[in-house]
């Protein structure tokens, strides 16, 4: 396959979850692309658990990229999409701690 883009809607500790509500872990996404032999992965359609994305091996998995909510990729852009899985996942990292350092000074209801 060149192109395999696939649900990984919970972490890999959340198996049993996961396979209750009849979704993936970011863990058996990536065992069917390899199977199929993917040039590509793009992950997506994460749970609302997660304010960002979930958490994965970049480093091991270089030809996995991600996608949001009515993202639209240009197939020309496959070669260097996983690259970009670091750097959002360290802005979503800065982010998150901004997130939290607004609610930490929000008054109390």
């Amino acid at each position: 396959a060149t192109l395999l883009i696939h649900e990984a809607t919970f972490e890999d500790e959340m198996a049993d979850e996961a396979r209750a509500k009849r979704h993936s872990t970011t863990r058996e996404a990536m065992d069917v692309a390899q199977q199929a032999d993917a040039y590509r992965l793009i992950l997506t359609h994460f749970s609302s658990r997660y304010p960002t994305m979930p958490i994965f091996d970049v480093e091991h998995r270089r030809n996995v990229a991600i996608a949001m909510d009515f993202m639209s990729i240009d197939l020309q852009d496959l070669t260097w999409l996983p690259r970009m899985v670091k750097p959002l996942d360290a802005l979503f990292k800065h982010e998150e701690k901004a997130w939290e350092a607004d609610d930490a000074e929000a008054p109390a209801a």
